[in-house]
């Protein structure tokens, strides 16, 4: 069960609140080098669909146009540690945008866990879930 956000350093917060920004950021203007630098290399990303992508299939959605996304609203921020260099976020997104160049909008549920490497907050896993 995840603990209350209080038990995790100011500094470690502060941090994966900047990396989810910069995450916001890069999905919005398709800056596949920054994703790139923010997305670990094993991720596992379990889409709204339910289909399981790896990194680079991810990176390709943003880097051929297949996914574009005009508007990302995160709210209900949450998160929590798992370890020294483990934290769960969780988080409601709108979403809006063009998959496969057909128009969307959805509501989304998040599930993140990032993890510290070399010093740098990375997505190790990522699940996203529809909802009302």
């Amino acid at each position: 069960m995840p603990v209350d956000a209080a038990s995790l350093p100011d500094r470690d917060r502060s941090e994966v609140a900047a990396a989810e920004a910069r995450l916001r950021d890069a999905a919005l203007a398709g800056d596949v080098a920054a994703l790139d630098a923010l997305l670990a290399d094993d991720l596992v990303f379990i889409d709204s669909a339910g289909r399981l992508l790896t990194k680079q299939q991810d990176l390709d959605l943003h880097r051929t146009g297949t996914l574009k996304l005009t508007r990302l609203e995160f709210s209900d921020y949450r998160l929590s540690p798992l370890g020294p260099d483990a934290v769960l976020v969780w988080l409601r997104v709108e979403a809006e945008g063009s998959a496969a160049g057909a128009p969307f909008a959805a509501a989304l549920r998040f599930t993140r866990v990032w993890r510290r490497e070399g010093g740098h907050w990375r997505i190790a896993s990522i699940h996203a879930t529809a909802i009302a």
